[in-house]
């Protein structure tokens, strides 16, 4: 066991807890049971357990997988997460956030986005590609019930191009996402 360190985790402790109360009684799209939270935790345990990223990023990178959909998903600003964080994990949860000015009306419109976002994340940190694959790789865990089979596989070929676009990042993250799809596609063909 190790020895009690004072301090140690607070940044991520206090991530927690921001995003716990910005995310409030959010629940799992198909799922009402789970708090939302529970999401942003699994992607941070994926960060730190499979990234492989150096010691001094993984807890930036987990922090930023902890705050990475509170922007897109609640009313917290970027200068929210820029004023209680600094500036580097605002900017690791700017990259993850999609861009407001492309409106998702269509199949076509989602796809731009989905390339504007890879983009974006493409010039960004290690780490930030690092939460984009375990974000990802949590989402493949379980599908909302109410997708359809066309809406499963589209979604699995947005995973696989964003493995295909950000899997130099990390090998164990790049190797889990394209295990997930496997799994997924699998399951698909079988269930018809």
């Amino acid at each position: 066991m190790s020895a009690f360190k004072p301090n140690r985790n607070n940044l991520m402790n206090q991530a927690i807890q921001f995003a716990t109360t910005a995310h409030g009684s959010q629940v799992r799209k198909g799922n009402e049971h789970i708090p939302y939270i529970f999401h942003p935790i699994d992607v941070a345990n994926e960060v730190i357990y499979y990234s492989g990223l150096p010691v001094e990023e993984l807890e930036i990178a987990s922090v930023v997988a902890i705050l990475h959909d509170t922007v897109e998903d609640t009313i917290v600003t970027e200068s929210d997460i820029r004023e209680q964080f600094g500036d580097e994990i605002a900017d690791g949860v700017a990259a993850m956030s999609k861009d407001d000015s492309v409106k998702e009306k269509d199949d076509i419109s989602k796809v731009v986005g989905i390339k504007e976002n890879l983009e974006r994340l493409k010039v960004a940190p290690r780490y930030a590609q690092c939460v984009k694959l375990a974000d990802r790789t949590s989402n493949l865990k379980a599908f909302p019930a109410m997708w359809s089979r066309e809406k499963i596989s589209s979604y699995l070929d947005e995973a696989k191009l964003i493995a295909d676009t950000l899997g130099e990042a990390s090998e164990g993250l790049h190797a889990r996402l394209l295990s997930r799809i496997a799994e997924a596609r699998m399951v698909l063909s079988i269930a018809k």
